[in-house]
């Protein structure tokens, strides 16, 4: 099985990973594992006064801070059966773009769990993830 899993640097994504190795035997042994991270993207009335090389490497910085220590959390794991797809834009439909494409059966999210109040007055990335896929998504709080 193909599971992706969503990352941002965050305590929710570390829990995210602890559970999967925690519970390696259903979700890493066998399966093929696809680290997804999204960079905000830069608007578009910023870009166009920036060279494209500078913004390009905006953005491949702001991945390598939160992809290094995934992979470091990977390799501490010896876990190796693992991509990375980091991409900038709109976190939930960037994270759907990259299951559809990779063909995932399960999404895997650290969620801030602030619950049905709070994700209907900010919004959620996991709950817009959940509202517009029909592959199983995992939440780990």
């Amino acid at each position: 099985m193909k599971i992706l899993i969503a990352v941002d640097g965050s305590p929710h994504t570390r829990k995210a990973l602890d559970y999967l190795v925690t519970h390696r035997a259903m979700f890493v042994e066998g399966n093929e594992l696809v680290a997804v991270y999204v960079t905000t993207g830069v608007p578009g009335h910023v870009t166009r006064h920036l060279s494209r090389d500078l913004v390009e490497s905006y953005y491949t910085e702001e991945a390598a801070k939160v992809v290094e220590p995934v992979k470091a959390f990977f390799a501490e794991n010896n876990i190796s059966n693992y991509t990375v797809d980091a991409r900038h834009g709109h976190a939930a439909e960037e994270i759907l773009k990259s299951a559809n494409a990779a063909g995932v059966q399960m999404i895997v999210m650290g969620t801030h769990g602030h619950g049905i109040f709070g994700r209907a007055l900010m919004g959620s990335v996991a709950t817009k993830v959940i509202a517009e896929t029909d592959i199983s998504v995992l939440l780990v709080q």
